[in-house]
């Protein structure tokens, strides 16, 4: 049976690779506080939603010709997100009363549960009529609303024509899928009466809506979670998520029948740092079906889409923005290295926010800005990554501590040889970054244990910035240096120290091995993030924000570049978009953690266990939303993986 994992703190104190495991096909009652329905308080983002109720809505009968719209919400249950469906249910509304049924099919079928779920779907159908009372225009609508939840919990329900009674009537105006488990609501409505209802309701024009898996089930092809060793952070491995690709209807492993076939969509996507299995399942959709493949929709949350006949993506509201994964434009697609991990380029990638004016058509595959199609640029090449010395520099993305990670294990071997008849006697550490000498030397130990582990046998000179001295001459006797940073925020006065700047330019100048890890390695871009290092999911969420994100200028060694770690560890995919938007011309590199780039004067080349990732703004129409989350159009993205070679 496969095991979803869902993780709710991106690093607690004390736990390296947090994660709560639950059942794919729950078979227990889906409490609030559930991963699968997350119930944090998190900061207000308003989105107006009277601008969408100036316009007047038409109570007209619904019609076989009426427009078919998909409403997916990335999860939660915010008002404002509530809110937002209602009006787009409204804006098909017929008869005096805006008509909703919530349907609660992913919370669990266990017997002896019923009670409980069906309990607590109420109190979700309560909230979200509440909210559509607070929105509705009663000069058009004078009933207000009517918000129905069917009992469709088991199989026998969605079996039980009595059950979902009502759903395919004309004057049915929306219908919201609640959260939990997308895998069981398809095992409860696959091939049953109640699905043919519901698809019955989509084709005459009531809203199909839902928040999490309802959100996962409006694609044909959904996305079914992890599998036993699946995380976020291995998600670009081809067997490291699971996806139903629905093309047998027969099946019960899919979306519903009516869902898009052109995209695939996926749920609380900034929060959970779910970029990398959007991408593997995108990509995977090329080598299906070929071509394009389908379009990759992530989905934040409290932020939704409005899909138009599986044609059109328009009018998204909510708290965040909705990120869009073209592979039209994408090449050298491959699975590397002995996991299988996915490498291609030029992936061409959007970013909608509410009211940017931004609509993309799904068909031509084209982003449109105020109604103009946004033009598609030759993409110029990455900028050249090289040393000017003789000696490798390693630039590692974090956790690059221990006799496993090829990095060490490699810039260990070349400092040993410095040490046969060289005159290089010690391997110099630097710890930049902390907040005190205590936390640089606990780290420090780490790294020093390792190095001894994979045959380190010479002395080891540790210096702190900001209590040791680092002159130019202990560079010049290292056999290697080894550079291990703290965090970002706390990178200042390291930036500032010419001395620091000429002991590290002078170390890569030489035939000295170099090894950077984690915040040390983001100091020495073009450009870096200096905010405080990111542990929360509502920081990933934050990220996507167009003010969130901070660059100030880094020591730049590393030219063309900013240089952001432990990539997929800790969610940090918003940093690589802000910093693009800061400074477009400067691409921003993302390394995941137990991973490093190996550069020498010949070019740089990926090592270790995950991906780097490329993202270039150069040729971006940049947006603000309503809501200040950030927009964009055309921004490149690149995935290089074990062995790729970059700039």
């Amino acid at each position: 049976m496969p095991w979803v994992r869902f993780s709710s703190i991106l690093r607690p104190e004390g736990v390296r690779r947090p994660c709560v495991v639950v059942p794919c096909r729950s078979s227990t009652a889906v409490h609030p506080s559930s991963p699968e329905v997350p119930m944090r308080r998190r900061p207000a983002v308003s989105l107006v939603l009277v601008l969408c109720l100036a316009a007047p809505f038409a109570a007209t009968a619904a019609h076989s010709d009426a427009p078919q719209t998909l409403v997916p919400i990335g999860g939660g249950y915010s008002t404002e997100s509530l809110q937002g469906f209602a009006v787009q249910a409204m804006s098909a509304g017929s008869g005096d009363t805006v008509d909703l049924y919530v349907i609660p099919s992913s919370y669990g079928d266990a017997p002896q549960d019923r009670e409980e779920n069906l309990a607590l779907a109420q109190e979700r159908t309560d909230q979200i009529e509440a909210a559509c009372d607070d929105v509705v225009d009663l000069a058009e609508f004078s009933g207000g609303c009517e918000a129905t939840l069917l009992p469709l919990l088991a199989r026998e329900d969605a079996l039980d024509p009595a059950a979902s009674e009502g759903l395919d009537d004309p004057d049915t105006d929306g219908v919201y899928i609640l959260g939990g488990d997308q895998v069981l609501a398809m095992h409860v409505l696959a091939n049953s009466p109640a699905e043919e209802r519901l698809a019955t309701a989509y084709s005459q024009g009531a809203v199909i809506s839902g928040t999490s898996a309802g959100n996962a089930v409006q694609s044909r092809s959904m996305g079914a979670g992890y599998p036993e060793p699946g995380y976020p952070w291995n998600a670009l491995e081809r067997d490291m998520s699971l996806i139903f690709w629905g093309d047998d209807l027969g099946s019960e492993e899919r979306g519903l029948s009516f869902g898009s076939q052109q995209i695939i969509l996926d749920q609380h996507f900034y929060e959970r740092g779910r970029f990398g299995r959007l991408l593997s399942w995108t990509a995977q959709s090329v080598e299906r079906y070929g071509g394009a493949g389908k379009l990759g929709v992530g989905v934040d949350w409290g932020t939704a889409p409005v899909i138009r006949d599986d044609a059109v993506i328009t009018d998204v509201f909510g708290a965040s923005s909705v990120a869009l994964l073209d592979f039209s434009t994408a090449t050298e697609l491959d699975w590397v290295g002995p996991r299988e991990t996915l490498s291609v380029r030029n992936v061409m990638t959007h970013l909608v926010a509410p009211d940017t004016g931004a609509t993309y058509d799904i068909t031509a595959r084209a982003v449109a800005q105020d109604g103009g199609t946004v033009p598609v640029p030759e993409r110029s090449a990455l900028p050249p990554l090289a040393t000017s010395g003789r000696g490798t520099l390693w630039l590692g993305g974090g956790d690059n501590d221990s006799s496993d990670s090829p990095a060490l294990a490699d810039f260990v071997a070349q400092a040993q040889d410095a040490t046969r008849g060289k005159g290089k006697t010690s391997l110099l550490v630097l710890a930049l970054g902390y907040a005190d000498e205590t936390d640089a030397l606990a780290e420090v130990t780490a790294y020093t244990e390792a190095a001894a582990e994979l045959g380190w046998t010479g002395d080891v000179d540790v210096r702190v910035h900001g209590t040791d001295a680092i002159p130019a001459s202990v560079v010049a006797r290292a056999a290697g240096v080894l550079v291990v940073g703290g965090d970002q925020s706390l990178m200042a006065q390291e930036v500032a120290d010419p001395q620091l700047r000429s002991a590290l330019s002078q170390a890569i100048q030489r035939p000295t091995s170099v090894l950077t890890d984690g915040a040390a390695t983001a100091i020495l871009g073009e450009q870096y993030v200096t905010d405080v290092d990111p542990t929360t999911e509502d920081e990933a969420i934050a990220m996507f924000r167009a003010d969130e994100v901070s660059t100030a200028p880094g020591l730049g060694l590393v030219e063309g570049y900013t240089l952001e770690p432990t990539l997929t560890y800790d969610y940090r995919w918003g940093r690589l978009f802000g910093a693009a938007h800061d400074e477009p011309e400067v691409i921003s590199l993302g390394i995941s953690e137990l991973t490093a780039l190996e550069v020498t004067r010949h070019g740089a080349t990926v090592v270790g266990e995950r991906s780097v990732i490329a993202v270039d703004g150069s040729d971006a129409f940049w947006s603000t939303g309503s809501n200040g989350a950030l927009g964009a159009s055309v921004v490149w993205l690149d995935v290089f993986s074990t062995g790729d070679a970059i700039g």
